[in-house]
């Protein structure tokens, strides 16, 4: 038996669909598909952002999401603050405005997957239906290279070599515990 530490994602999809309003209620009416949302605890007020532009939301939106029966088990685990408890807001969310879907994670790993658009991309690739019959050679040949890898290490890898962390030779190291190490090679295309 191990006493290595279990490895998390860099981001976790929520089993959560947004409401189709989330965004217009906090105050954003920009055109971005991803959009963070944050406690700022200097602030003390929800704040929002697109990669581009930022702003401050409305707390008593944020509060009804947050205390929400559904989504309050959800992010329990998480660190985000709030008025009765300010911290240093240590996780945000990360929404797909498209989809609706609702993605969890350190707050600097959002922030800079929201100035990265080929990290947004890759997820919303990584994280959608594939219908193979509508997909090119290259698709195809990176379907079956995901096929054969677990979800969290291809997520973890890309991001990695998305945000300019460590990418050596052939491919990047991705840390699952003190101990192991997984090389996972790029496809050919991705060179």
């Amino acid at each position: 038996m191990s006493n290595a530490k279990e490895s998390k994602p860099l981001l976790e999809l929520l089993d959560l669909r947004a409401p189709s309003c989330l965004e217009e209620a906090l105050g954003y009416a920009g055109k971005s598909r991803w959009l963070g949302l944050y406690w700022e605890p200097k602030l003390n007020q929800v704040c929002y952002t697109d990669g581009q532009s930022l702003g401050m939301g409305n707390e008593k939106v944020w509060q009804l999401l947050y205390t929400h029966p559904e989504v309050k088990p959800l992010l329990q685990p998480y660190h985000f603050g709030d008025r009765s408890q300010p911290t240093e807001h240590h996780h945000s969310l990360l929404l797909d405005r498209e989809t609706r879907k609702l993605y969890v994670g350190e707050s600097e790993v959002i922030e800079s997957c929201l100035t990265e658009p080929p990290t947004l991309a890759l997820l919303a690739a990584l994280d959608s239906p594939t219908d193979v019959s509508m997909m090119d050679n290259d698709q195809k040949r990176w379907l079956n290279w995901a096929n054969v890898q677990t979800r969290p290490i291809i997520i973890g890898s890309a991001l990695l070599v998305l945000l300019g962390l460590p990418a050596i030779g052939f491919g990047a190291a991705v840390i699952l515990d003190e101990k192991d190490w997984v090389e996972v090679e790029l496809p050919e295309w991705m060179d």
